[in-house]
């Protein structure tokens, strides 16, 4: 998707920014805004120190609490109606890539008459729809980046894409404050899917010097403070970085796309219902050792970046060496090495899927093809000890 046009958003970031992008939403002249989060946010009183200064502008707000994790299109068209009833003029996003993807759904179908089981897919998005301002509270999926959006489909139990330019925010606020008090689990699992990102849209056969850029410097950020940013979360200097690293991240795969790591994890997660951050991060070392044959340059590039290994180090060196600092990245924040909820009779499903999604479906740009026994191997991998 190199040679697709992918427009930016007006970002505000640092300490404090999502208080500046709150005064760009009065000066955009909106009366009623949807706010799109979750019920826990609206509990622990967050959605309302980032909404107060547009009630002291005389704007409007309507809470929409109603998004979970992996949000399905029952929520997303919940979501649609209370923004419809009450004759919103924009959306507002607050939260983490769930209630992100979700909002910039609803603002996309709340201000056309078209259907979010109509778009998805690939560039099926008529009409811009609603402003969509986000306002990311977890440093991860890259959401506010990026003209993707991911909608469970319940009953089939699989994940639904929507991608389309029109779906990247109009402005977003990388604010850390919001994130110091987020828990270390959650840290964790959100950072891996950050890293992710960045690891596989280095690896991206559609990688330009653009994105290759944002994916190196994503990827040496992660390496350099996650760590830290779990270990201690009032971390303001750790979490701005994550914060930053995770909008780099999205901006570069939004156009150099995913890979294996992804096709697996998106069915991990729809089967099992496992956090995708936490799916991405127990696939991302099995993945990189599959590519290492074939793919070590690329990999070595980014080891290079990332300070990982010495200047006399090969490139089969390097590549070793990534792998190895991933999994030690893994252990050093506590990301399991198994799933736990997975079931071998699960496996062969599971991979099917990935394969159809990898290679039919979404047609990933990975740079080494996989076969179908390969990722039942690579599954297999992440069974429950003793499975």
């Amino acid at each position: 998707m190199k040679f697709i046009s992918v427009p930016a958003p007006l970002v505000y970031a640092g300490a404090g920014s999502s208080s500046a992008l709150m005064q760009a939403i009065g000066n955009f002249g909106h009366q009623r805004v949807l706010v799109v989060t979750d019920k826990m946010l609206v509990e622990l009183g967050l959605v309302k120190q980032v909404t107060a200064s547009l009630a002291e502008q005389g704007i409007d707000t309507v809470i929409y609490d109603g998004v979970l994790p992996d949000p399905d299109f029952g929520q997303v068209n919940a979501g649609i109606a209370s923004c419809k009833q009450n004759r919103c003029d924009a959306v507002l996003a607050i939260g983490g890539g769930s209630a992100l993807d979700a909002a910039k759904v609803i603002a996309i179908c709340s201000g056309s008459d078209q259907e979010p089981a109509n778009i998805v897919g690939y560039f099926n998005v008529k009409s811009r729809g609603l402003p969509i301002y986000c306002v990311p509270t977890t440093a991860g999926t890259g959401s506010e980046a990026t003209m993707v959006s991911v909608v469970t489909d319940a009953q089939a139990e699989t994940k639904c894409f929507i991608v389309d330019p029109k779906l990247v925010p109009d402005a977003v606020a990388l604010d850390a404050d919001l994130m110091l008090k987020l828990p270390a689990p959650i840290t964790a699992a959100t950072g891996m899917d950050a890293l992710t990102h960045a690891i596989e849209s280095a690896l991206s056969r559609e990688a330009s010097e653009d994105t290759l850029r944002k994916s190196l410097a994503a990827a040496r950020i992660i390496f350099q403070n996650l760590e830290s940013a779990v270990a201690d979360g009032g971390n303001r200097s750790a979490r701005e970085a994550m914060a930053l690293a995770s909008y780099y991240a999205g901006s570069a795969f939004t156009i150099a796309n995913v890979g294996y790591v992804h096709g697996m994890a998106h069915q991990l997660g729809a089967l099992c219902h496992l956090p995708h951050g936490l799916a991405n991060a127990l696939f991302l070392p099995h993945v990189l050792d599959f590519y290492r044959d074939t793919c070590a340059p690329q990999m070595a590039r980014i080891s290079k970046s990332a300070g990982i290994g010495s200047a006399n180090d090969s490139d089969d060196i390097l590549a070793e060496k990534l792998v190895e600092r991933v999994k030690e990245l893994s252990q050093a924040i506590g990301i399991p090495t198994h799933a736990d909820v997975l079931k071998p009779d699960q496996v062969a499903t599971i991979a099917a899927r990935a394969m159809k999604e990898s290679h039919g479906l979404y047609g990933y740009p990975v740079p080494k093809y996989m076969r179908g026994e390969e990722c039942e191997a690579i599954v297999r991998k992440i069974l429950p000890v003793g499975e």
